[in-house]
Formats: C-alpha cells, sequence, structure tokens
C-alpha cells in the first residue's frame, strides 16, 4: 500500500482534523512502531505500521471482507437518508469503510459482500468476467421445459440486447436438495443436450444445500415453485423481469452464491461475519 503522511493517516481515522491530530503529533502523544514521533508529515504504511494515540491503538483494519445475509427491507448502499442500509447493520467501529460489492434490489435477500477492496469488488462486477450469482427463488405457477430453455438461449426484457444465458433449475419443496426428476404432472425432465452450465451440478447441488435454509422452503406455497437462478449479468430487477418475460412473478428472492463461494445459511436475517482464508480465495480467483 502507497505510504501517507502522518497527520492525514490520523485524520482520516477519526482521531481530529488536520490542525488537531498536528498538535496531537507535535505534543509527543503519538508513536509509529513503538518510537515517539513528533513530525505530522512523517510517511507510513497504514497496512505494516503500528500507529498509537495516547496509547490507543489507531488503523491497521487492512482489507476487510464480510459475508452478510441480507434482509428484506435493507438497501445495498453504504448511506441514506429515509432507509437503512446494509453499513447500517454493521456493528463494529470501522464499518463506514465497507461498501457492498454489487446491490441486492431492496426486496431482495441473501449474499451480500461488504468490503474495502475494490480492486476485488471490480473484478466481482466487471461484465467481461461474466462472474454468475445464484439465486433461491419462489415463482408463481409450475416452472416448464420451455421456461428453462428460454432461460438458457436469453430473453427479451426491454434492455437492447436479449439476457446473456442463464441457468434455470426446478427444486423440490420438501427439502434443501436438486430433484432429479420432476414429479408434477404435465411437467416434463428437462433435456438439456451439450448445453453450457454456469454452475456445474454438483456445485448447484451445494448451493442449495448449503445456502437454503428449511424456512426458506417453507415460504412456497400452493400454485408457486422452487427454482435456482444462475445469471451473469446484474441488469435492473433482472430476475423478476426474465420469469415476467415467460408469465411468472417472483415472489420470493435470494442471493445464495457469488462465483463458488455459497451463504453461510447459519447466518440469521441481517447477520454477518469474516470471510474464511478459503472463501476470499476462491472469490479472487474467481472467473467464469
Amino acid at each position: 500500500m502507497a505510504q501517507v503522511r502522518l497527520d492525514r493517516f490520523l485524520a482520516e481515522e477519526g482521531v481530529g482534523t488536520r490542525s488537531e491530530v498536528k498538535k496531537l503529533i507535535r505534543s509527543g502523544r503519538v508513536r509509529v512502531n513503538g518510537a515517539d514521533v513528533r513530525q505530522p508529515d512523517c510517511k507510513l504504511d497504514p497496512e505494516k505500521d503500528s500507529v498509537e494515540a495516547d496509547g490507543k491503538k489507531i488503523g491497521q483494519t487492512g482489507f476487510l471482507y464480510l459475508m452478510m445475509n441480507k434482509p428484506g427491507g435493507v438497501l445495498s448502499a453504504t448511506r441514506d437518508g429515509r432507509t437503512q442500509t446494509v453499513i447500517n447493520l454493521v456493528k463494529e467501529s470501522w464499518a463506514d469503510k465497507l461498501f457492498p460489492a454489487g446491490r441486492l434490489d431492496k426486496d431482495t435477500e441473501g449474499f451480500v459482500l461488504l468490503t474495502n477492496d475494490g480492486m476485488l469488488a471490480h473484478r466481482l462486477l466487471s461484465p467481461r468476467r461474466h462472474v454468475s450469482k445464484t439465486y433461491f427463488a419462489i415463482v408463481s405457477g409450475f416452472v416448464t421445459e420451455d421456461d428453462v430453455r428460454l432461460f438458457r438461449e436469453g430473453l427479451e426484457i426491454g434492455e437492447k440486447r436479449k439476457t446473456l444465458p442463464a441457468q434455470l433449475v426446478r427444486l423440490t419443496v420438501d427439502g434443501d436438495f436438486l430433484e432429479e426428476k420432476i414429479h408434477h404432472p404435465g411437467v416434463q425432465e428437462v433435456k438439456n443436450p451439450d448445453a453450457p452450465l454456469l454452475v456445474s451440478r454438483a456445485q448447484m447441488q451445494e448451493f442449495c444445500m448449503r445456502g437454503i435454509a428449511l424456512s426458506d422452503y417453507a415460504r412456497c406455497g400452493e400454485g408457486e415453485c422452487c427454482v435456482a437462478v444462475a445469471v451473469t449479468e446484474g441488469k435492473f430487477h433482472q430476475i423478476k423481469r426474465m420469469f415476467e418475460a415467460v408469465g411468472r412473478e417472483v415472489r420470493f428472492l435470494k442471493r445464495i452464491a457469488i462465483g463458488t463461494v455459497c451463504l453461510d445459511r447459519s447466518l440469521g436475517s441481517g447477520q454477518y461475519r469474516p470471510l474464511t482464508e478459503e472463501e476470499l480465495n476462491l472469490l479472487r480467483n474467481t472467473e467464469a
């Protein structure tokens, strides 16, 4: 990380204004790597150097990566004057350093990555990388083989171009696993010869097993069905508009995976935890 001036670093960490922290430094109340420093223009590396002001350790949060299970009704934004945001849910002193890497609609629940790593966020959101995002949805009616085919071919949703190919899989409603065959009368098993998969069947099954809670399945009512959907784009209300294009309505939507990293279903609504080293490495190496 590039070196910064000591007075600027302290001001950005909220210790005081630029003039206040200069006085603090010159009075001998600041130490860098255990040594007294009285020069405000002293350079340091926030990622490596230890800074104390009045005996209190400052900064050194480094890059932060949180997995959050976003509740419905909360904005995927850093701040909003009227509505609660995902950052408001983080009860840490460094919460204001975070931002959501991508957005979920206000009423959509599930996996939001909160970070201060702009480079990783850019890679995950770049249209050229086609990083998949997988969702659990409850929709009206019963999804058919034609629906699966149309999602795979791309749909007209009022944009300049059709959507990129999406992967639609039908699920059972009596457990958190993928069905092998459809048992609803009049709905045939999908024949999918040589179709490229955004997410392998084994991965999709893992996402459903690990990311969907039984309480999510329990939301499915009469005349509705459960599906998993993988897309590589992030158009406005995209999944809802895709289902509208095939005559269905999304009643519930929850993101369960980004790339190959799955939502931890043990996280309650609004809860969060740091990514594991394995999860972070998977995101760093994610490419479609």
